[in-house]
């Protein structure tokens, strides 16, 4: 290619002269600076997991603060998560079911005896012993009872009742049961009355669970004294129904009857060992701990602030003794005053609340008062003592927003310790008294019958150990947010 080849464009003289400069514009600031607050808040925000974890806290403490605004109307003034049902003992997460309304004081059906019944007639030999011909259930089959009703026996001495449980792995025929070839299972009772033919049964009985009655008749050998018992028996196999109290049903549905059914409960998380709605009791609970955890680290911080920051401003022999008091509180065995505490003022969240800050403030004092130190020789400082400025006012106007981010790290990662300490002193019997709910007794209440109900363990447990693992997540982010050789830095 040679020169003539090139194409020449020519150029406006203007685009040649030197660019101006203008000091004034050079320092201009693009963007206004932040404040150390907002640089902190702005880099947590850019933290997925800690928004990830502060979003589950605040859908645990909303579901404690207006969950319980949506339970069912107390029934005799005892509050839902405190409503015991027997027919509902260790029961799974279940939905909603339809219920039979039954009256508050239904009576026990009476005992039917036959006044035709001929007690003269002769005892049946070992081997002529007959069962009774038939038994059906009299009126409906419900978890407050099952009224049997059978066919008297001339010539025998009583009867024998047993009760099996029909279960999905081990099921068990009415022919085998009726022929004698299979367990009968528990034996309820013996009725010494042969004019007696009817029996009320109302132990222990499970709504989830489908019986198998089987009845034998027996004789007593009048020398002997030996009891025989007829191999065959009167089989009957039934579900049952479940109830609900008339007054219990008005607090769902004013316009419940007896006789009626309306819709039960549905127990998300199961029930306990008394019927409990374990889920209630949780969202309950939500609101001790949430106090627990908001009052205490506060409670801690305060102290520590005042006792640390008058320590390190005083100096000399008013350092030393502080100092001193600082290390024997920090040495206190804290199960001791637990203990003492409970005697003293007794089992309530006022006590848990003494126990839990009386000897937590110890170390954030150490960590005030070594900052405290370094604070005290800065000029502003200096120029407040100067001016006559006490030392209230030093730690209110100075010392303390100085040390705002300090404070910040150190109250939320006291928060899970909290509550992991009255999970655990739950545990020993030292929590706060039943039937109060809080997260700790619900899940040791849980823990002793794991391998009765292992479901309503494991799922108060996880909602425990998740809002701990949140809390601590939210506490790394923010100790690191707070940092202030990280700030301005992505």
């Amino acid at each position: 290619m040679t020169t003539s080849d090139i194409t020449w464009e020519k150029l406006a003289p203007e685009l040649l002269q030197p660019l101006q400069t203008d000091g004034a514009a050079a320092e201009v600031i693009s963007r206004p600076a932040l404040t150390y607050l907002q640089d902190s808040l702005h880099r947590l925000r850019q933290n997925s997991l800690a928004m990830i974890s502060l979003v589950v806290i605040t859908l645990v403490t909303l579901a404690g603060i207006v969950g319980p605004w949506f339970f069912p109307k107390s029934a005799g003034g005892v509050a839902y998560e405190n409503q015991q049902n027997p027919h509902d003992i260790n029961q799974g997460p279940t939905r909603s079911a339809p219920l039979l309304v039954v009256d508050d004081f239904a009576p026990v059906p009476e005992e039917r005896l036959d006044r035709n019944y001929d007690q003269q007639a002769p005892l049946l030999s070992a081997g002529d012993l007959k069962a009774p011909p038939s038994v059906h259930i009299d009126g409906d089959a419900t978890v407050d009872g099952v009224n049997l009703v059978w066919q008297p026996v001339v010539g025998v001495s009583g009867y024998a009742l047993f009760r099996v449980i029909k279960t999905n792995d081990q099921s068990v025929s009415l022919q085998d049961l009726a022929d004698g070839t299979a367990e009968r299972g528990l034996g309820i009772i013996e009725i010494n009355d042969p004019t007696q033919y009817s029996y009320y049964d109302g132990l222990g009985l499970d709504p989830s669970e489908v019986y198998q009655y089987s009845i034998v008749s027996f004789v007593d050998d009048p020398v002997t004294g030996e009891r025989y018992y007829s191999q065959r028996a009167a089989t009957i196999e039934t579900k049952l129904i479940n109830t609900i109290k008339l007054t219990d049903a008005q607090a769902i549905d004013p316009a419940a009857k007896v006789g009626g059914t309306i819709a039960g409960r549905a127990h998300l998380f199961g029930t306990d060992a008394l019927g409990r709605d374990v889920l209630a009791r949780m969202i309950q609970g939500t609101r001790v701990d949430m106090l627990l955890a908001l009052l205490v680290p506060s409670l801690c911080i305060l102290i520590g602030l005042v006792f640390g920051a008058f320590s390190g401003l005083m100096g000399g022999r008013v350092d030393t003794v502080c100092m001193r008091i600082v290390e024997i509180v920090d040495n206190f065995p804290d199960l001791l005053i637990f203990i003492i505490l409970q005697v003293a003022i007794g089992k309530g969240l006022l006590s848990l609340v003494i126990a839990l800050t009386a000897f937590s403030w110890a170390g954030f004092a150490r960590i005030v008062r070594g900052e405290v130190l370094r604070m005290r020789e800065l000029e502003f400082v200096q120029a407040s003592k100067l001016l006559g400025a006490p030392v209230g006012r030093l730690i209110t106007h100075h010392i303390g927003p100085n040390l705002l981010g300090l404070i910040i790290i150190a109250w939320s990662a006291r928060i899970p310790g909290v509550i992991a300490s009255e999970a655990f002193l739950s545990m020993l019997g030292l929590g706060l008294e039943q039937p109060t709910p809080s997260w700790g007794n619900v899940v040791f209440d849980a823990a002793r019958r794991l391998q009765v109900n292992p479901v309503q363990f494991f799922l108060p447990a996880s909602v425990l150990g998740v809002t701990l693992l949140c809390f601590y997540l939210l506490g790394d982010s923010m100790r690191d947010a707070f940092d202030p050789k990280l700030r301005g830095r992505n």
